[in-house]
């Protein structure tokens, strides 16, 4: 009896741990956050990621980071225009100083996309 009783707790004990894995594991997967500048300037060297500026065409046309296209948030057809971007791949995205860029992040985090990071401070911070 007293063996069953050390089995079973064994059993609990390594599904719980099980879970528990599985359950960051999970969260690993989505990576969706505001990061600092240098931690973006990683990410864009690394190659792997799609940079999405989401301010106005103007704003895009009056300077902009090397690569990235342009999403304007502010568009009526932005949402649209997500639901045919691949959620699997990696994003950047960035503003004039944060504002839009964390309506595009949290807009983007409620459409399934797994890993999008947010330049704090937008382009202003990045041209300084």
């Amino acid at each position: 009896m007293k063996l069953l009783s050390h089995s079973i707790t064994l059993i609990f004990g390594i599904l719980l741990f099980g879970q528990c894995f599985a359950q960051e594991a999970a969260n690993d997967d989505q990576v969706i956050k505001r990061v600092s500048k240098e931690e973006f300037k990683k990410a864009l060297e690394s190659g792997e990621y799609i940079v999405f500026d989401v301010r106005s065409e103007e704003e895009y046309m009056a300077g902009h980071i090397k690569g990235a296209k342009l999403l304007d948030v502010n568009d009526p057809n932005f949402e649209a225009t997500l639901q045919n971007v691949p959620k699997e791949r990696k994003y950047l995205i960035y503003c004039q100083s944060g504002g839009r860029s964390q309506i595009a992040l949290e807009k983007m985090k409620e459409m399934g996309f797994k890993r999008v990071l947010e330049l704090q401070g937008g382009y202003t911070n990045w041209t300084r």
